[in-house]
């Protein structure tokens, strides 16, 4: 009897305990799993560039951290790392998304700071291409000009985004109809009054077309014009230096190729052998040449209008660019810092 009933308490322990092996919270195969942390994600301290050459500049930053979150954790920056961010701060917004539609952001920023040039005052000079004509007649006759899209606009707007907040001007001096003697009489007049440190030069347009136009280069008449556009930048060099108007560096363009076709075309001989004067008088230790006729070449029907000598927006585009890069190689810049 004693022995039974030993044997019943063995048995009522051992119920016992595997009960309250239970109720204490002891999972079992079929229990869920625990849910996991929401995600987290910490973003990399701010980003500084210095020294920037352009008015944007492609820039890598290192990634943000993420911890927990169901897998798998998806992690997305905007603007992404090796993006071009401009000149300026820029706020870059990252987000961390798991499995579980949960998500968590962080956010920085990337400042990139440029250069400050050297020479903030610019005046271009020359005729009907600097002032902007189009090459279409409005309603009176008389030729449309588009200051809009004019190059000393366009390389103004160029000047601005690479140096921004650096009062940088571009006056346009062009006069339509020109000649090479009458651009150096307006630089006479203007740059003692101007006082420009920069002086833009592109003249001679208007010399070939009374000397040449679309007939043969090698007629005495149009020799002598292809003379007189040399003869015509010196002149124009000569006022500039004269002027003592605090002029430190000057920029001679090559004339741009004809178009295709067009009542105001030029000879494209008259217009090569006009360049090699303008390069053989183009000289001296702050004068630069710009070739605008190279970078025209195989493009005269993209940026030259019907009348075969004035210029699409696209081309003063591409007239801008090309002065503007040679002011960026030239003109001497140093780095801004925060």
């Amino acid at each position: 009897m004693g022995f039974l009933m030993l044997r019943v308490r063995s048995l009522f322990a051992s119920v016992l305990a595997v009960g309250l092996a239970a109720c204490g919270g002891h999972s079992s195969p079929g229990s869920p799993t625990p849910p996991t942390a929401a995600p987290q994600i910490t973003c990399p301290t701010d980003v500084a560039v210095s020294g920037v050459a352009a008015a944007s500049q492609k820039v890598e930053y290192p990634a943000p951290v993420v911890t927990g979150g169901t897998a798998p954790v998806q992690t997305a920056c905007n603007p992404a790392s090796g993006a071009s961010f401009p000149l300026g701060s820029t706020a870059v917004s990252c987000t961390a998304s798991d499995a579980s539609s949960r998500s968590a952001t962080c956010s920085f920023r990337v400042v990139l700071t440029g250069l400050s040039i050297a020479a903030t005052k610019f005046e271009a000079f020359g005729d009907s291409i600097t002032a902007g004509e189009t090459g279409h007649p409005n309603l009176l006759g008389f030729d449309n000009i588009d200051i809009a899209n004019s190059y000393p606009t366009k390389l103004q707007q160029s000047l601005d985004a690479a140096h921004p907040g650096q009062g940088i001007v571009v006056l346009n001096q062009g006069q339509s109809g020109a000649r090479t003697d009458a651009v150096a009489a307006n630089i006479q007049r203007r740059v003692p009054v101007d006082r420009p440190e920069v002086v833009l030069l592109l003249a001679g347009y208007n010399d070939l077309t009374q000397g040449c136009g679309t007939g043969s280069a090698a007629t005495p008449l149009c020799r002598d014009a292809i003379r007189g556009v040399g003869i015509g930048i010196r002149d124009c060099l000569k006022e500039v230096r004269e002027a003592n108007g605090g002029v430190r560096f000057i920029f001679v363009s090559t004339l741009t190729p004809p178009g295709p076709t067009g009542s105001n075309r030029i000879n494209r001989d008259a217009i090569v052998q006009a360049n090699d004067q303008i390069r053989q008088f183009a000289t001296g230790p702050e004068v630069t040449v710009v070739d605008a006729y190279t970078a025209f070449i195989g493009h005269e029907s993209d940026y030259v209008n019907n009348d075969g000598l004035h210029l699409k927006p696209e081309g003063y585009q591409a007239l801008a660019d090309t002065f503007f890069a040679a002011i960026q190689a030239t003109v001497p810049q140093t780095p801004l810092f925060r």
